[in-house]
């Protein structure tokens, strides 16, 4: 892999962390990265002002300012929507996965070695998680129940916002989800579209004060995430019926 990887930030108020994540992607994957997007989600502190510091510097940064309405799926699908049409390659993470940055090799090694794409698994063997809020877990879990019985699928994590896949995935299937819940479809859509998708053990570190604080709502967003699953149900019976 030498510069056909696209990485894709999304970035909300992030000034605590934007920068660190840009300079620790580039120290450690230069070579692999053709471009880093970061996708400003309407922030209104001095995200954009850091990101644009390091454009200066580095012709690699790009930069996307979004207008409300707000949202994770929103922000990926920008993001997605203006890959360079070299890039092989797209790495989705948030913005403050600093803890993460040195993880993604494991992605790389994976996706080289047999896969079409890759998730950062919190829930497999030999994984870490850090301040993980037991309300989170529970509702992580049940998700992941309800998708394996209704859609068969195997996978542990599919919700993690850090996935390495071939930039084809990114660019052709038919996203939809406007919030967190797209975090989920980007998990979902791809497996039961028939792409190979492996998971490796990575760590989850919660926020300290430092990093400011997560802008997740378990009862706000829990019904998008249960439309993710019908969605795909509905999806994957047109892809089937296509088939025969």
């Amino acid at each position: 892999m030498r510069e056909n990887l696209s990485v894709v930030l999304i970035a909300h108020n992030e000034e605590k962390n934007i920068g660190k994540m840009i300079d620790g992607l580039l120290r450690s994957y230069g070579r692999e990265i053709l471009e880093i997007i970061v996708v400003d989600d309407a922030s209104t502190d001095k995200t954009s002002f850091i990101v644009e510091s390091r454009m200066s510097k580095n012709h690699k940064v790009k930069l996307i300012k979004r207008n409300p309405p707000c949202g994770v799926g929103r922000a990926l699908r920008t993001g997605f929507a203006n890959l360079d049409h070299k890039a092989e390659y797209v790495l989705t993470m948030d913005s403050d996965f600093i803890e993460n940055v040195g993880e993604a090799q494991r992605l790389i090694h994976a996706i080289e070695r047999k896969y079409d794409g890759v998730i950062g698994s919190r829930f497999i063997k030999g994984s870490r998680l850090v301040l993980y809020p037991l309300g989170k877990r529970i509702f992580n879990r049940i998700f992941h129940f309800v998708a394996k019985m209704t859609l068969r699928i195997k996978q542990k994590d599919l919700t993690n916002n850090f996935k390495l896949y071939k930039a084809d995935i990114f660019r052709n299937l038919p996203w939809e989800s406007n919030g967190y819940s797209m975090n989920a479809e980007t998990g979902i859509l791809p497996i039961v579209s028939g792409y190979c998708i492996g998971e490796v053990p990575i760590s989850w570190v919660g926020r300290g004060r430092q990093m400011g604080k997560s802008k997740f709502r378990i009862f706000k967003e829990a019904w998008s995430y249960i439309r993710v699953i019908l969605y795909a149900r509905r999806y994957s019976q047109i892809i089937n019926y296509d088939k025969k």
